[in-house]
């Protein structure tokens, strides 16, 4: 069982002795419970404001990366990689933005940033993250995701691709260019940066690692663990919702009306029915549970694993998935590595184990491109879900004065707090404009 207060505790201590960058101004962030932090994000008076969705000149655009990939008629829709552009009449920098475990270009997280950096006068190419089903299917050459090298290929390839289709169909005038990523997202960034140093192709000006996992095999079993909190009275899945449900509606029933939006975390959290730390680890497991089993299902079925869907039944438009997803749902991220990834890794590196594909997927495999690049900055924080005190010092010693660290935030929680918002973005913008 997952002890709560000893994690608590144990973020506290690294409050106290692990070191934070220099400010470039107040640090007052309000959330100090980092799994609050992660779920809730920053009260919406203190985010960094950006523009309405109206108000931003976007489009969705869809390129076919792999034209050889063969998908069953039930997959059909996703033969094709889609992203969403942001853009300028104008010339300007333009940024590409990959998105963290499991979520697409569309998640709430990137459109977030894709107003914010927008705003900031930067065109913006948003892509899914290459564990996404989309990107599986779309753009993974391999089908199966988690090897950092490899998705930074099947990433580049894309980017250029997606660039190109936008430059054709909306006339971009671009400037330079920068990088930025968010959680998996950031450690595919960085190996995307450390490939395009090689390639010449992008020259990245900037690049930017928000929250990345710095060990990612051990930050995926610090996020399976999650989904294995006990919590009394809760025996599953099921009971699990119905019990977050049953809280919701209490609190609901009591202030007379459902605003869940203005009032689900900030008023929640200050009543009665306010979520304990079992119960908010529990959801941010959920999520990630689930991301698993859309990572597991696609991969074998690219793969002809059979373990999910059988390899020999044809998947029609008409097929119901739900069947193998809930087969899926019995596997997570570590899960996966053990029975897909690590024995196709193996086949390859006949005499490799875990532990050696886990440092090739780890930020220490570019430690030096990392120390030595001034234009790569990362952001993080001592509450981070992710990270060890290891992990953690290893990021302020790499990226030393480009580390723009802080004391509370949990797992991304503070990306849209001002103060944080206007540092990294000043980061961002410097370099060749």
């Amino acid at each position: 069982m997952l002890r709560f207060p000893g994690i608590r505790a144990l973020c506290t201590a690294l409050l106290a002795c692990l070191p934070l960058s220099v400010q470039a101004e107040p640090y007052a962030y309000p959330v100090s419970n980092p799994f609050m932090a992660t779920v809730a994000g920053t009260p919406e008076r203190l985010q960094a404001t950006v523009p309405p969705e109206v108000d931003v000149q976007q489009a969705d655009l869809k390129v076919r990366v792999l034209p050889e990939r063969h998908l069953p008629p039930a997959l059909s829709q996703y033969r094709d990689l889609h992203y969403r552009v942001a853009w300028h009449d104008n010339p300007a920098p333009l940024i590409f933005l990959i998105a963290g475990t499991g979520s697409g270009y569309d998640s709430s997280r990137m459109d977030y940033l894709k107003r914010l950096f927008w705003q900031a006068g930067m065109h913006v190419i948003v892509l899914s993250s290459p564990t996404n089903h989309d990107f599986i299917a779309a753009a993974s050459r391999s089908g199966m995701p988690g090897i950092a090298a490899d998705d930074a290929r099947d990433l580049h390839t894309a980017m250029s691709m997606a660039l190109a289709k936008a430059r054709n169909e909306l006339d971009l005038e671009i400037t330079s260019y920068r990088l930025a990523g968010f959680s998996l997202g950031a450690l595919h960034a960085a190996f995307v940066a450390e490939l395009d140093e090689h390639l010449g192709q992008f020259d990245f000006q900037r690049v930017l690692l928000l929250n990345p996992p710095v060990d990612l095999y051990a930050s995926v079993r610090r996020l399976d663990a999650l989904s294995y909190t006990r919590i009394a009275g809760v025996s599953d899945n099921d009971s699990f919702y119905e019990h977050i449900f049953q809280k919701l509606s209490r609190h609901f029933a009591s202030r007379g009306n459902s605003d869940i939006q203005a009032s689900l975390f900030e008023e929640i959290q200050s009543s009665p029915q306010a979520l304990t730390d079992a119960e908010l680890a529990m959801l941010i497991g959920a999520v990630f549970r689930f991301a698993a089993a859309d990572l597991n299902f696609m991969s074998d079925l690219i793969n002809g694993g059979g373990r999910y869907a059988p390899a020999d039944e044809r998947l029609k438009v008409s097929t119901s998935l739900t069947p193998y997803l809930r087969r899926a749902l019995f596997c997570d991220f570590s899960c996966y590595v053990e029975t897909q990834l690590l024995p196709a890794w193996q086949s390859r590196n006949a005499d490799g184990d875990l532990q050696q594909m886990a440092e090739q997927t780890s930020l220490r495999h570019l430690s030096a491109f990392l120390h030595d690049n001034a234009t790569v900055a990362v952001v993080s924080n001592a509450s981070e879900l992710i990270l060890t005190r290891d992990d953690y010092h290893f990021l302020a010693q790499t990226f030393g004065e480009r580390a723009f660290l802080y004391p509370s935030g949990g797992h991304g929680g503070n990306l849209d707090y001002a103060p944080v918002a206007r540092r990294y973005l000043q980061f961002l913008q410097g370099g060749s404009q």
